[in-house]
């Protein structure tokens, strides 16, 4: 909108009164914890007697915000008040931290909501997305709806006096002029209409369109921050709104002191080679004048900017008013990049440093050299990081070379070309401000001496680069130090046990009890073919698991008296009823989450019912738990099997527009249909169990990685190796279910790759893990420590894959392992041609048909005396097993353990011998002499077993 306006106001010098218009006034801040947001939080509170500052900030790695916000006033760059003004302890009290998700309309709460609303007068909008290689609609969610939140929020306010939206010089770049207003030419119908057409694409196809409908604009970064612009124009013209233009922002020139940086985005990150004494060049043309500005420059020029606004809302007489736009550029003193690269290298202390510096620092017009010396740079960094791993150090030379290569190609456009543009509205200002206000506030571009700017600009690059390697220091000394004391953790806790009647489940409960003073452990369980749960509790601890704790406690029935059964049901909203429901969120501080339908070939809506629902209704139930410390998610390290090489972090990539809308899609839909529907759903995973694990998992990461939460990934879980009982086990399922043809001595070959490395644990490392992660899941969550690691990406929340890859056995190692085991020298030799892993899928059917062919056989045997067939159900049941586990014997994955690792190395002293659980130091010719022993005891109890069954029936016969 562009209409005439009539400004009534004086234009005589001082017009603005901006110590004025700040004093006494409350400032809404977003970004306030950015590179800009936090010179201008200084600013404000150095300068202005404002009356309070608020800071919409996010949750960030389960960081509270008011954690975010202290650290933040900790830093050096509020070092000037605390040394100049006395009350500094006042002034940082009014900065006051408001909790914020932008992903909700209503981005802060009921309460936060009404005291915004009635106190707030000034705006600055700050916060932004500036990666240039985000996807289009991610960029447009972050950068234009979280701004259309904010200012829906804003247009309640009823003392708004002023909203500073911060924008980019670039946003219509690819014009060559660009004025002080707002160009309304967004391409494919608008912001809106794409935004409902990217959200039917797969990140493929959003990939694509994005370079597709960025069209001239070199980044989706521009191009959201030109919708932005258009949807205030379009929607908030009516509030007290101006759009701020900053180019390239660059470290401060005085304020709050020379040089000051924190961040290394655009020219500054590609500076940072200058400073280290590296080689780089850059390709571009060196006539290319760029526009930049110092932080503190475009913070003044903010600051004035609200007061203006302000001024013309008062002033302006126009039929309509138009929404101000300030281009915050200067072209009267500027410099080439050229230019720029000798300015860059004269802030150089060395002299023969800054002689050598022009040399190796360069912006080149033809790409052939830099892509060379790339390529030179590549080699030496790989051979440098190469040199480091054989003496056990990680290296990051190519992560640094990757990096500055990425922004270099990020930022190539903006040194290919030049702009012209007006900044009329910026000129007035400086021509409306007081004497005093232009002493304060100094933003003239065309006054700054750039010589004497870039003599600090070095000098705080090289600063920022020594306080973050002395942090990443710091924190790598502090985690070295920081050791998990496990026993004090669990010490008078009360433990909260899902699934804990199952494999894991019992080992868990076991191992609680024996290991560690724990004062209840409440478990929910489920009524079962007419067994209540206190009699499956009775049953639970009858099991010989439990006989370890029976013969070394001196008073075990105290030990079992610990255990609370509670009558679960997870089909229902309300899964468990009073008077539980209290003593559960009243009492509960831990959780192990490890209840699970682990079965293959259940129907699709039933396992997802199970796995993802149930989940979801517990999580929402601890939400309202008041002494909640730690929740471990048992899931599987099998949840994104479809990909070769697994991060410990959360693959948000279901198909299908993700697990709310496949939930929607097959809600209507019969069973039959459901499970018609499912490959498609599943896509590459494997069947129902591993996808509804992942949609678990993501679950997790959307809802609920505000609570102190883990994700445990097991592998395949094998019978114990040393605790409770060496060999046990109490489920004949997955990889431990293949092995009994070899007790059995039968011939079966199974169809998969013999040298393909399964990852295995036994049941008792796997528990060692969990209850260890849970007290890690308490220290990051209170101490926020999350692992803020500057060599890689850390997921929220924390995940553990507990996988092991430095001992490893195949999969014919394995069964070569079982078979060691057997009693018998004759067993024992022919077991390695009874049992194989074939390549020959042919080989595998004939040694099943032949086992079908004795087993029906003798069914048939026992037919004739009248006596229960059994053996071609056995037979199938295997088959089935076999087959829904191939993928598993035809593949090999690779993973991330680096959190398993960190435990491992942060157990305390009184910790290391309770709790192993280091896979890659098993013996595993000992361990399957135990595993051996293990499953031939099970199955001889569950002989036992059978032969009880059927002597009652025996005797009514008689």
């Amino acid at each position: 909108m562009n209409s005439e306006t009539i400004d009534t106001g004086p234009k005589a010098e001082g017009t603005l009164n901006i110590a004025d218009f700040y004093q006494n006034a409350t400032v809404l801040v977003t970004g306030g914890t950015g590179f800009i947001g936090k010179v201008l939080v200084e600013k404000l509170l150095r300068c202005f007697e404002v009356k309070k500052i608020y800071l919409l900030i996010r949750r960030k790695e389960n960081a509270a915000v008011s954690d975010r916000l202290q650290r933040m006033l900790e830093g050096p760059i509020f070092d000037r008040i605390r040394s100049t003004l006395p009350d500094a302890k006042e002034r940082f009290a009014k900065v006051v931290a408001v909790d914020t998700t932008f992903e909700r309309e209503d981005i802060v709460d009921d309460v936060d909501k009404a005291k915004l609303c009635n106190e707030v007068q000034i705006v600055f909008h700050v916060m932004a997305s500036i990666r240039f290689d985000e996807v289009l609609d991610d960029a447009i969610a972050l950068n234009v709806t979280s701004a259309q939140r904010l200012y829906s929020l804003a247009s309640s306010m009823a003392e708004l006096r002023s909203i500073v939206h911060v924008s980019t010089f670039y946003s219509n770049c690819d014009r060559k002029y660009i004025e002080e207003r707002i160009y309304d030419d967004i391409p494919y119908g608008g912001v809106d209409h794409i935004q409902r057409f990217f959200k039917s694409l797969n990140p493929e196809e959003k990939k694509r369109m994005t370079q597709l409908v960025v069209g001239d604009m070199p980044n989706s970064y521009v191009f959201s921050k030109k919708c932005a612009e258009v949807i205030i124009d379009r929607e908030f013209g009516k509030l007290p709104i101006g759009i701020f233009r900053p180019p390239i922002v660059i470290s401060s020139y005085r304020e709050p002191e020379p040089g000051w940086v924190d961040c290394f985005h655009g020219a500054t990150g590609l500076c940072v080679p200058v400073v280290l004494g590296k080689t780089m060049w850059y390709y571009g043309d060196p006539n290319i004048k760029p526009f930049m500005s110092p932080v503190d420059h475009t913070v003044a020029g903010m600051l004035a900017t609200a007061c203006d606004i302000y001024r013309r809302q008062c002033t302006i007489l126009p039929v309509e008013k138009p929404v101000p736009v300030y281009n915050f550029a200067f072209e009267k003193n500027d410099f080439t990049y050229g230019e720029y690269v000798g300015l860059v290298c004269s802030g150089i202390r060395n002299p023969i440093d800054r002689f050598l510096s022009r040399i190796k620092y360069r912006v080149c017009p033809w790409k052939i050299f830099p892509r060379i010396l790339l390529w030179l740079l590549t080699l030496q960094a790989r051979a440098a990081d190469e040199i480091l791993s054989w003496f056990g150090k990680r290296g990051s030379n190519m992560k640094t070379i990757s990096a500055i290569t990425s922004l270099a190609n990020a930022v190539e456009y903006f040194r290919l070309r030049t702009w012209t543009m007006d900044n009329s509205n910026v000129q007035r200002m400086l021509t409306l401000l007081s004497r005093d206000d232009a002493q304060r506030l100094d933003f003239d571009g065309d006054r700054i001496d750039w010589q004497d700017y870039h003599k600090s600009y070095a000098k705080g690059i090289a600063a920022e680069l020594m306080r973050k390697n002395h942090r990443r220091q710091q924190y790598r000394k502090s985690s070295m130090a920081k050791l998990l004391h496990v026993s004090r953790f669990y010490r008078d806790s009360v433990v909260l046990v899902t699934g804990g009647t199952g494999f894991l489940g019992k080992v868990l409960v076991e191992k609680l009890l024996r290991s560690f003073e724990v004062k209840k452990i409440f478990l929910l369980i489920r009524e079962k073919r007419g067994v209540s749960p206190t009699q499956r509790l009775q049953q639970m601890i009858s099991d010989p698991i439990f006989d370890t704790i029976r013969g070394s406690l001196q008073d075990p029935k105290t030990a079992f008296e610990k255990l609370v059964a509670i009558e679960t049901d997870y089909t229902s909203q309300e899964f468990v009823k009073e008077p539980y429901k209290s003593d559960l969120l009243n009492e509960t501080q831990v959780v192990f989450h490890s209840m699970a339908s682990v079965r293959f070939d259940l129907g699709f809506q039933n396992i997802m019912d199970t796995n993802v629902t149930g989940t979801e209704r517990l999580y929402n139930f601890l939400r309202n738990a008041s002494r909640l410390q730690a929740i471990v998610h048992v899931s599987t390290f099998y949840s994104n099997c479809d990909r070769t090489h697994i991060e410990e972090c959360v693959y948000d990539d279901i198909r299908y527009g993700g697990w709310d809308n496949v939930r929607r899609i097959i809600e209507p839909l019969t069973e039959s249909e459901k499970n018609n529907l499912m490959p498609a759903i599943i896509g590459p995973l494997p069947n129902n169990y591993t996808f509804s694990k992942k949609c678990a998992e993501v679950m997790i990461q959307q809802q609920f990685s505000h609570l102190p939460i883990g994700i445990f990934r097991p592998p395949i879980v094998t019978p114990s190796y040393k605790e409770p009982i060496p060999g046990w086990v109490d489920c004949i399922q997955g990889a431990t279910g293949l092995c009994i043809p070899i007790l059995k001595q039968q011939l079966l070959w199974y169809y998969g790759e013999p040298t393909a490395r399964p990852a295995l644990a036994p049941v008792d490392y796997c528990i060692a893990g969990m209850i260890t992660a849970a007290c890690d899941v308490y220290e990051r969550h209170e101490a926020n420590r999350v692992l803020q690691s500057y060599d890689r990406h850390v997921s929220t929340p924390p995940v553990y894959n507990f996988s092991f890859d430095k001992n490893p056995i195949t999969w014919q190692q394995f069964i070569n392992l079982v078979g060691a085991g057997l009693p018998t020298l004759m067993g024992r030799k022919l077991s390695t041609l009874r049992m194989r892993i074939t390549r020959w899928r042919i080989l595998s059917r004939i040694t099943f048909w032949w086992m079908y062919f004795v087993a029906f056989i003798a069914d048939m045997f026992l037919t004739l005396f009248r006596k229960r067939k059994s053996y071609v159900r056995i037979v199938s049941g295997l088959n089935m097993l076999a087959d829904a586990s191939e993928i598993f014997r035809c593949n090999t994955w690779t993973a991330r353990n680096d959190n398993i690792q960190r435990l491992l190395s942060s157990l305390s002293e009184e910790d290391e011998a309770l709790l192993v659980f280091d896979v890659d130091q098993i013996d595993w010719a000992d361990y399957f002499e135990q595993f051996t022993k293990g499953l031939s005891v099970v199955l001889e109890r569950r002989e036992r077993k059978r032969q009880q069954k059927k002597k009652p029936d025996a005797s009514a016969i008689v």
